[in-house]
């Protein structure tokens, strides 16, 4: 214990100039639509650059697009020490968004704790969660805590657990670091992604919340990417977006390499090791293979690539040597905040479609669920290709929506559904391994098809039709 001390006496003296300054301006809600608080939430200094910050790197959709993140999501990461004795102090401000959390995650980059925004108590108890309770204004202070110890059989309040992580059935002791991650969602009114609140704070400190060891800065943006906001955005995806994959680049390989099959089958993501397994299975051409991975590979366990614990995906691998243009349907869930549908009421609290390709892991783009336009009978219809194929009505006044390829030989669209309602048993999360997704989630399962440009321009009438007409060539012709 002796030893302990000396540890935590040293890296306090090293990091004073992190600061528990109280003279420092307090940051304040920025946001006419959030609430005022006057609790003792604290001030610290804030340095140039992001110096000093608790968050060390945020997620940046152009230069940090790794991990297959969402478009419409960030997140920031602390690596925190895992001191003898200590524990992780988390004060912030409800943000103006639609959903946010924090996760830990273990060294295989699984989730394997999180807390997410309605379970939050506020530090004034008298006032309320927004995200529980409707006509709530955000702003409103919480104090969250990391406990670097295993879950308890009764959980604190506003409390992560870090200690521990499972190989198997087996719990292993967490290394002597932790990865926090701080996500919020699709910040309303125009919004930064801070949700108008800017980050939360962190400080290390004694278990007993005595003595704070390290009292990071306060920040408006971390160090690492882009040294606090400073460096300008590169446009790499911009960039990207604007090279057409050539169409016949593929002719010299498909004899050799099939690349995909036609179906392009739905997969449950459950593990690293079992996504690239079947996208390398589909690449060659096998998709029995691919049903063998997904059955017969022992689950790894809480996903994986930095995954959220609040959400679950569905993905389909798509190759050009197939088409160059895929079609994606599927009955749409209800969300929050959706005209006509009350407030706890919705399936899913949001949910959304990305593009992304898999070995650079980058989006190329993605649509969340306010944006997608439906068709009469509460169906989705999205329309993948390069811009130069796009069919001139691969438009939301035909309801059909649109999301640009990339310039990549493979695509990969990822299916995300967050936080489900308990009534609505046919989201992805509910999906045990073996069972046949499009029997389990019926008219909500994912439909696909490969096409062709003019298929889709010739066909009248509705979405429903487009998808049909590429639905039979899909079956005719690959």
């Amino acid at each position: 214990m002796k030893g302990s001390k000396l540890v935590i006496t040293f890296m306090a003296l090293i990091l004073a100039a992190c600061g528990n300054d109280k003279s420092a301006n307090k940051s304040q809600a920025n946001s006419e639509n959030v609430a005022s608080s006057d609790s003792t939430f604290p001030t610290r200094n804030q340095y140039p650059f992001g110096l000093a910050c608790g968050w060390q790197v945020a997620s940046n959709n152009d230069t940090m697009n790794i991990f297959y993140p969402d478009e419409f999501a960030k997140y920031w990461v602390a690596l925190v020490p895992m001191l003898p004795e200590t524990r992780l102090r988390i004060n912030g401000r409800y943000p103006d968004a639609r959903y946010f959390s924090y996760n830990v995650y273990d060294p295989l980059l699984r989730p394997s704790d999180a807390i997410a925004d309605f379970e939050i108590d506020p530090d004034n108890l008298n006032n309320l969660n927004p995200f529980s309770n409707e006509n709530v204004k955000p702003g409103e202070t919480y104090t969250t805590y990391v406990e670097f110890t295993e879950k308890p059989e009764v959980r604190a309040k506003n409390t992560v657990y870090a200690g521990s992580f499972l190989v198997g059935d087996q719990p292993v002791k967490q290394p002597l670091l932790t990865s926090v991650f701080y996500r919020t969602y699709s910040p309303q009114n125009g919004l930064d992604f801070d949700g108008g609140v800017g980050l939360p704070i962190l400080t290390l400190e004694t278990k007993d919340g005595n003595f704070e060891i390290l009292p990071t800065a306060d920040c408006v943006e971390p160090l690492l990417p882009t040294l606090g906001y400073t460096l300008p955005n590169l446009g790499i995806n911009n960039l990207l977006l604007g090279i057409d994959f050539p169409d016949d680049a593929l002719s010299l390989t498909s004899n050799i390499i099939p690349a995909g099959t036609s179906d392009a089958p739905s997969h449950v993501f459950r593990g690293v090791p079992e996504f690239y397994l079947t996208f390398l299975a589909e690449l060659l051409g096998l998709p029995a293979l691919a049903n063998t991975v997904e059955s017969q590979l022992p689950d790894t366990g809480g996903g994986g690539f930095l995954s959220n614990i609040h959400n679950s995906y569905i993905y389909n691998i798509y190759f050009r040597s197939k088409g160059n243009v895929i079609l994606y349907r599927a009955k749409a869930p209800t969300y929050r905040g959706q005209e006509g549908v009350p407030f706890g009421k919705e399936q899913l609290r949001y949910w959304s479609i990305c593009n992304t390709e898999v070995i650079t892991q980058r989006f190329s783009a993605c649509l969340k669920d306010e944006q997608i336009v439906l068709d009469d009978e509460g169906y989705f219809t999205v329309i993948v290709s390069d811009t130069a194929d796009r069919p001139f009505n691969a438009t939301t006044e035909h309801s059909l929506n649109w999301l640009p390829w990339g310039p990549y030989v493979d695509a990969a669209i990822v299916y995300r559904h967050m936080l489900p309602n308990p009534q609505f048993s046919q989201t992805i999360s509910n999906i045990a391994r073996g069972e046949n997704i499009e029997e389990f989630m019926g008219d909500f399962a994912p439909h696909r098809a490969y096409c062709t440009k003019e298929i889709v321009e010739e066909t009248k009438g509705s979405a429903k039709d487009v998808f049909n007409a590429c639905k039979n060539y899909t079956t005719e012709n690959l």
